[in-house]
């Protein structure tokens, strides 16, 4: 990634074409949207209410993002 906070044109290139390293910074770099996306609230025994990860629900998301990189289609013109 670069000073901009932007993934790099050659990364997701490469993931497009299904290098695992690079799908593998994709998923890095999005992790804390996808982070936020699984977000659940739970409830206590006392009423108390907490934010939790719903990790079933972050892995569905990860693969949804993970098919997209591989069936992304990069023209040149």
């Amino acid at each position: 990634m670069n000073k901009n906070n932007h993934l790099l044109f050659k990364i997701i290139a490469s993931a497009a074409n299904g290098d695992k390293n690079s799908i593998k910074k994709v998923l890095d770099f999005y992790d804390g949207y996808i982070s936020k996306l699984s977000l659940r609230s739970v409830h206590d025994e006392y009423g108390n209410i907490y934010m939790v990860i719903d990790s079933e629900l972050k892995g569905r998301i990860q693969e949804a993002v993970m098919k997209m990189v591989l069936n992304f289609k990069i023209t040149v013109i």
